[in-house]
């Protein structure tokens, strides 16, 4: 899987101005995203890789973001078990 999916089943999403607060039903944990990670958050559709992600992330603001970035907040997403199909999701960071 390249293209990161972030799961939205058994979850409650509560976006804020710069950041996005996620309540995971199931495990029963809050986790808040800054903004950078909230919008990695919203470019993970399961459609763009992690390329794509990080040259819309750069579009936004307007300055170079690096991939390294991305995969960071990918590790977090998968540790905190936030992606879709997390198990088979490897991360190259």
């Amino acid at each position: 899987m390249n293209n990161p999916k972030t799961r939205n089943a058994e979850i409650v999403v509560q976006e804020m101005e710069n950041e996005i607060l996620i309540y995971d039903l199931k495990e029963n944990k809050a986790f808040c995203l800054n903004e950078a990670s909230a919008m990695i958050w919203n470019l993970c559709d399961g459609k763009r890789t992690v390329t794509e992600i990080s040259q819309s992330l750069s579009k936004k603001l307007n300055e170079p973001m690096s991939e390294d970035l991305v995969w960071l907040a990918l590790d977090s997403f998968k540790k905190d078990n936030l992606l879709e199909q997390n198990e088979q999701f490897e991360i190259n960071f």
